[in-house]
């Protein structure tokens, strides 16, 4: 008797689902995935570019990245933050803590 999967009642259905599921998969983890490690040295590659950064006009100067800065490569200017590019690390810190995002990130040349 050929069964359809309409005729398929709930206990059969249970059963045959239990057994793909305890079915082992074997995966060889010893070789990294190709496309995993093309996209992994991609993301290398764009992480290790330096970048430089820099504080826009419409800073208010809640002063969060210049607290967060781990260089303390940020003062208070004329009207807003600045960063001193010789003591910046450029890690982005600034870059991600600020709350009105007016830091830009730029790639050095």
């Amino acid at each position: 008797m050929k069964v359809n999967s309409s005729d398929l009642t709930r206990r059969e259905f249970l059963i045959a689902g239990s057994a793909a599921i305890a079915a082992p998969i074997v995966i060889d983890l010893s070789k990294p995935v190709p496309a995993a490690e093309a996209a992994s040295v991609e993301a290398t590659a764009v992480a290790l570019t330096p970048k430089i950064y820099y504080i826009g006009h419409e800073c208010i100067g809640c002063q969060v990245c210049r607290m967060m800065c781990p260089a303390g490569a940020i003062n208070y200017g004329d009207s807003r933050n600045e960063i001193d590019q010789e003591k910046c690390q450029h890690c982005g810190t600034c870059y991600r803590e600020c709350p009105i995002s007016v830091i830009t990130e730029t790639i050095k040349n």
